[in-house]
C-alpha cells in the first residue's frame, strides 16, 4: 500500500510507509468562506478542480475531518482523489482541542448533530451559490470521527446525498438514524476499514457489520491491509467508487485487482 507520510505530499512509490501526522496549522486552501448565516459560525474551506470550467456542473463532495484537524483538511485529501472531478468543502468540527483554536473534533449530542446538519447543508448552499454544482451529485464523505458523522448525517437525510463515504468511521448507533429508514436503503455508502485501525477493533466491525446487514443498507465495506485509511490507493478506489455513480457506469464500483482490500458480500443489498 502508498500510505500518505502527510496529506499534501508526493513521496516515490517504494519511499518508507509513514503514518499520516495531524495538521498542525491550517494549511492554503483555494479558496475561504466565512459564515454567513447568525446561526452558524463555522468557517469552510472550499476546492476546486484544476481548470475549473464554471459551465460543467460538478459533483460536490462535503469533506469532515478527522480529529484533531480543521476544514483546511479537504484542501489536502481531495487533491488524491482526484485533482479534478469534484468541488469539495470542508466543514469545520464542533469543538476545539487546542488553547489556539487550530484543531476540532466532533460531539454527538443530540444538539451538536443537529448544529451539524445545519453546517453541512449550509456548505452546500454556498458551494451551489458560488460555484457550479450538480444538485444530484452531493457526497458526504469524512475521516475518522468525521466519517461517523457523515454516516450519521447521511442516514437521517437519505434523499439528499448520492453517496456517503467513511473512511475509519465506526457505523453510528441511536440518535434516531433509522427513523427514515425507506430513505436511508436508497443511499449508496462505501466504508474502507484499514485491518489495523486503532480506531475500529475487530469486534467493533463485526458489530457494526452485524447491524448494516440488519438494516439492509446499499453498503460497499471493504478492508484494506493498512493501518490508516489515509492512503493513496484507498483515495483513488474512493474516486472510482463515486465516479460509477455520477456515470451511472456501476451500481458499486468494484476495487483493482491488485489492491489489498475484500469487499463485504452483502454490498449489494
Amino acid at each position: 500500500m502508498n500510505r500518505l507520510s502527510s496529506f499534501g505530499s508526493s513521496e516515490p512509490k517504494d519511499a518508507p510507509q509513514t503514518s499520516v501526522p495531524k495538521p498542525n496549522v491550517p494549511a492554503v486552501t483555494v479558496d475561504t468562506a466565512m459564515p454567513w448565516s447568525p446561526k452558524i459560525d463555522r468557517p469552510r474551506r472550499f476546492f476546486l478542480p484544476n481548470r475549473y470550467e464554471p459551465n460543467y456542473r460538478y459533483p460536490l463532495i462535503v469533506w469532515l475531518h478527522g480529529d484533531g484537524s480543521n476544514e483546511n483538511e479537504v484542501s489536502q485529501v481531495l487533491p488524491h482523489v482526484s485533482t479534478q472531478n469534484y468541488i469539495g468543502v470542508g466543514v469545520r468540527g464542533s469543538r476545539s482541542v487546542d488553547p489556539v483554536g487550530h484543531r476540532f473534533d466532533w460531539a454527538f449530542s443530540q444538539a451538536a448533530v443537529s448544529r451539524c446538519e445545519d453546517a453541512i447543508f449550509q456548505a452546500i448552499d454556498d458551494a451551489t451559490q458560488r460555484y457550479s454544482v450538480h444538485p444530484n451529485r452531493v457526497f458526504l464523505a469524512g475521516y475518522g470521527n468525521g466519517g461517523m458523522m457523515a454516516r450519521r448525517v447521511s442516514l437521517r437525510h437519505g434523499g439528499v446525498f448520492a453517496g456517503c463515504i467513511s473512511l475509519g468511521g465506526r457505523f453510528p448507533s441511536g440518535g434516531g438514524i433509522f427513523s427514515n429508514l425507506a430513505a436511508s436503503r436508497n443511499v449508496r455508502h462505501f466504508w474502507g476499514v484499514a485491518v489495523n485501525s486503532p480506531l475500529v477493533s475487530h469486534d467493533d466491525f463485526a458489530r457494526d457489520i452485524e447491524m448494516v446487514a440488519a438494516a439492509r443498507l446499499k453498503m460497499d465495506v471493504r478492508r484494506y491491509t493498512t493501518d490508516d485509511e489515509m492512503d493513496r490507493n484507498v483515495l483513488l478506489d474512493v474516486d472510482k467508487w463515486m465516479m460509477a455513480i455520477v456515470t451511472g457506469s456501476s451500481s458499486l464500483a468494484e476495487p483493482k485487482e491488485n489492491w489489498d482490500s475484500v469487499a463485504v458480500g452483502f454490498s449489494d443489498n
